[in-house]
């Protein structure tokens, strides 16, 4: 069983807990580099975009130090489910095209699932 040692104790992991806890927020990491110019229509569009599609789930947008134009974005989805449901939805369809219009390359998206975060029950 891990252990984490924290102040010379050691402190036993619940890795049963955290396993069900990060099996419920199933998401992505995206990086989108827009067209130059677009970076600001792009992060309103993809915060939008969350605002309303991704309820009960969790979402982080980052800009990029002198690159106005890139935008790295986390979503997480409440469940497998949830997930589902939004990419079948017509307004991510709508989304997407809008987004890919906007982008100078194709988007960088990797599918992922957290183990560790702030607002997981750990």
């Amino acid at each position: 069983m891990p252990r984490l040692i924290a102040n010379n104790k050691i402190m036993l992991l619940e890795n049963q807990k955290k396993e069900t806890a990060t099996k419920r927020q199933p998401g992505y990491v995206m990086k989108m580099v827009a067209k130059p110019g677009k970076g600001k229509l792009l992060r309103k569009l993809a915060t939008d975009g969350m605002r309303i599609a991704n309820e009960g789930g969790n979402w982080v947008h980052c800009l990029v130090e002198n690159e106005p134009d890139t935008l790295w974005t986390f979503e997480f989805f409440e469940s497998e489910e949830a997930k589902v449901k939004y990419e079948e939805s017509d307004l991510a369809d709508q989304l997407r095209d809008e987004i890919l219009e906007l982008l100078a390359e194709p988007p960088l998206r990797i599918v992922v699932t957290p183990f560790s975060a702030s607002w997981l029950n750990q």
